[in-house]
């Protein structure tokens, strides 16, 4: 009898204790979460801080950047931040006061549901959005050492923080040669050394409270096609990629940049849609073999490279299914209501699931975080 009761006593002993093992191990799947969105055990967090979800609305809205110019009615800008939630606002054009951008920057903060991200395209030389009397001009050609890199950006990055633009779309990391290339007075003249500067500008920008967006990913080829009126294409094989993107590769393996922008350039030995649509050069190429880790920007959606080939409500789409985080409109923003309402669509139909929006939000977000330290 007592050898029977030590028997049943152990069998209750081991019995709880497997019971608090299975309740550990379910409260541990459940629990792994970023922000309020659950995550199956053993995925790694996007970011070391928990990012609060808003409601699907306002994270799709999050995912858009629209252009504002020097003839745009303010109040107009206004109301896409406040109706559609976007979640930025680049700069495309500045008045002859310069500081009245500032104005604008403090009305838009307002009725933003979260700190709106201001950009710009302060690239200097021939792509400089604000200018004025005193703002530095010099051109990504004319740098000649990473010393002078990190200067003109710290300069440029503290003109720009001025105004309350915290996101600057540069540098350009494109690679050109030939004096023909709607590129060439954009980029750094030697390949080979134009991912150390890109680091310096970064540097510079950064110690400026502006976060640097290096474009455009993978790459222009050297040639006189601009993808603001044609679909620039590139004729090389996949296993010449590594060569072709060697400047983006250096510069994610040494000091991977907060933001990089996409190319509207096919690639039709590779993918059959250009960059910014395609899944593996976004999610395959720069995420998986690159190892980038930073907010995906689009260029600009109405440009001709992708309008001439598909509608800008699918392109949109195609460009989330592909791994972008934030899509750009910038020449015409109004477009941005019905590509918002067309994600909203694809997220109903199941196309697109709250998950896919939720990762790019929270990147997003993690961005806005970091900006604001």
């Amino acid at each position: 009898m007592k050898y029977a009761a030590l028997f049943v006593l152990l069998v209750c002993v081991l019995s709880i204790a497997l019971a608090a093992t299975l309740r550990t191990q379910e409260s541990v799947s459940t629990s792994q979460s970023v922000g309020t969105t659950t995550v199956p055990a053993g995925t790694p967090a996007l970011h070391e801080e928990a990012i609060p979800l808003p409601p699907l609305e306002e994270m799709i809205g999050g995912l858009f950047m629209v252009g504002h110019w020097s003839h745009t009615n303010v109040a107009s800008t206004s109301a896409l931040i406040a109706d559609a939630h976007v979640g930025g606002v680049i700069i495309m054009s500045v008045p002859e006061v310069v500081a009245t951008v500032k104005d604008w920057v403090t009305q838009w903060q307002k009725v933003s549901p979260t700190s709106l991200l201001v950009s710009t395209d302060q690239e200097g030389g021939v792509v400089q959005r604000v200018k004025g009397p005193g703002y530095i001009t010099t051109s990504q050609r004319e740098i000649v050492d990473e010393d002078q890199a990190y200067t003109v950006a710290k300069k440029r990055g503290e003109e720009l923080a001025a105004l309350g633009v915290h996101m600057n779309f540069a540098p350009v990391l494109d690679s050109a040669q030939n004096k023909n290339s709607f590129m060439y007075k954009r980029v750094f003249t030697d390949t080979t050394t134009s991912h150390y500067f890109a680091d310096a500008m970064i540097h510079g920008f950064e110690d400026a409270g502006v976060v640097a967006t290096v474009k455009h990913f993978p790459g222009h080829d050297d040639t006189q096609a601009d993808s603001h009126f044609t679909v620039p294409s590139v004729d090389i094989e996949k296993s010449e990629l590594a060569t072709f993107t060697r400047p983006f590769a250096q510069l994610i393996a040494t000091h991977p940049p907060q933001a990089l922008m996409t190319a509207h350039v096919l690639f039709p030995r590779i993918d059959t849609k250009p960059a910014t649509l395609s899944r593996f050069f976004l999610t395959d190429y720069l995420r998986g073999t690159l190892g980038f880790t930073g907010v995906i920007v689009t260029d600009d959606m109405t440009m001709d490279a992708i309008d001439t080939l598909y509608s800008t409500n699918e392109a949109t789409i195609l460009a989330l299914e592909a791994g972008a985080d934030l899509i750009l409109f910038a020449a015409e923003p109004e477009r941005a209501r019905s590509a918002i309402e067309k994600v909203k669509e694809a997220v109903a139909s199941g196309r697109l699931t709250r998950e896919r929006i939720a990762e790019s939000y929270k990147r997003i977000e993690q961005l806005r975080v970091v900006r604001s330290r």
